[in-house]
C-alpha cells in the first residue's frame, strides 16, 4: 500500500474472506507490516497455472470509493521442465565405475520427484542411482549412477528419464559408451570458457599421477599447457586464450594406474567457442541514495560499449 494502515501490524493474521484466489487455493492472509499484505498457501501452488486474485481493499483502506473497493491481478506460476546432463566417467577401480550426473529444472523441485524421474541400466540390469541427499529441494540437484560393471569388453549404459507421471512433459534417453578392461582410451572430450578457459580429456581409467605429460598431449595454438590430474580425468589449461577450432592429439606415452598405455594417437578438432556478447547487473536491483559516489556494478563480456539509460522515479511516486 501506498499509505499505512491503522488496520494493519505486523505479522497479524487477517481474514481470509478479504482475498479471493482461484483456482482455489487453501492458505493463510498475514499483514507483513503496516504496508505490506502477503498470500501464504499451505503448499506450493500448482504449477503452469495462471491465478486471479481479488483483493477487498475496503477492509483497511478508509473512505475508499466503491469503484476501486475490489482490487484484482493475476500471476502465473512456472511450468516445471527439467533436463539430465552427465559429466566425467570415474573408476572405483578395474571392474567398477560410477558416472556422475545433474538433474535441472526450471521451477524448484523436491528430492523425491527428482528421485522418480530418472533410470539407468547396463544389459537391461537396472543402476542404482545415489541421489545427493543435502539436497532436498532447488533447481539443481546432483546425482552419481553407480555399481557400473566394467566387462573384458566395451558395453554402455542407458540412460532414461520421463516426468510424464509427476505431470512434467519432458522425457528422453541417452547412452554412455564403457570401454572394456583392456580397452584403454579416450571417452570423451569437453572445453570450458569462463574465467580459465580449459579442457578435459575423460579416459576410460585412472590416469598414472606421477607422469609427466608434457609433449605427450598437444593443442594447436597453445604453446605450453599444464595439467591437472584428476581421477580418469586430465584438465589442460593453455597458455593463452584459444578461439575456434584446433587440432588437440593425445599421444601413446600416456600411462594408466594399471600400466596400461594407449594403442592409438588420438586426434580430434575441438571448439572453444567464444562468449557471447552479454551484460548483466551483479544483482537484482541497486538503490541509490543521495551522494556523489553513485555506482552501479555490472558485468560485460566481449563488449566495447554499453548504453546505459537511466530513469529518475519522483519521491511522490514511491510505494514505500
Amino acid at each position: 500500500l501506498k499509505n499505512p494502515s491503522s488496520k494493519l501490524s505486523e505479522n497479524k493474521i487477517l481474514d481470509d474472506k478479504i482475498l479471493e484466489i482461484k483456482p482455489y487455493a487453501a492458505g493463510k492472509v498475514v499483514a507483513l507490516n503496516n504496508q505490506t499484505i502477503a498470500f501464504i498457501p499451505e503448499k506450493g501452488l500448482k504449477q503452469g497455472t495462471e491465478y486471479t486474485l481479488t483483493l477487498d481493499l475496503e477492509n483497511f483502506i478508509e473512505d475508499i470509493p466503491s469503484n476501486l473497493e475490489d482490487f484484482t491481478f493475476k500471476v502465473k506460476t512456472l511450468e516445471q521442465q527439467f533436463n539430465i546432463t552427465t559429466s566425467n566417467l570415474q573408476s572405483y577401480n578395474r571392474d567398477w565405475q560410477y558416472l556422475e550426473g545433474s538433474l535441472r529444472s526450471s521451477d524448484v523441485m523436491d528430492l523425491k520427484t527428482a528421485k522418480s524421474l530418472v533410470s539407468a541400466y547396463q544389459n537391461s540390469k537396472s543402476l542404482n542411482i545415489k541421489f545427493d541427499e543435502t539436497i532436498q529441494e532447488g533447481t539443481q540437484i546432483l546425482f552419481t549412477i553407480d555399481s557400473i560393471q566394467r566387462f573384458d569388453n566395451d558395453s554402455e549404459i542407458e540412460i532414461l528419464w520421463d516426468g510424464n507421471n509427476q505431470g512434467i512433459h519432458d522425457k528422453g534417453e541417452a547412452k554412455v559408451k564403457i570401454p572394456g578392461k583392456d580397452n584403454f582410451t579416450i571417452v570423451d572430450v569437453n572445453t570450458y570458457e569462463g574465467e580459465n578457459q580449459y579442457l578435459e580429456i575423460n579416459f576410460s581409467d585412472p590416469i598414472k599421477k606421477s607422469q609427466k605429460l608434457e609433449g605427450l598431449i598437444t593443442l594447436e595454438g597453445a604453446e605450453n599447457l599444464k595439467f591437472i590430474i584428476d581421477g580418469n580425468v586430465i584438465k589442460a589449461y593453455p597458455d593463452k586464450k584459444i578461439q575456434g577450432v584446433n587440432n588437440l592429439t593425445v599421444f601413446q606415452g600416456i600411462e594408466s594406474s594399471e600400466g596400461f598405455k594407449l594403442k592409438n594417437i588420438f586426434s580430434e578438432n575441438i571448439a572453444f567457442e567464444q562468449l557471447k556478447p552479454n551484460v548483466r547487473l551483479l544483482s537484482s536491483g541497486t538503490i541509490l541514495p543521495n551522494s556523489s559516489n553513485l555506482k552501479i556494478n555490472f558485468e560485460a563480456v566481449n563488449l566495447k560499449a554499453v548504453d546505459v539509460t537511466i530513469i529518475k522515479i519522483y519521491e511522490n511516486n514511491i510505494l514505500q
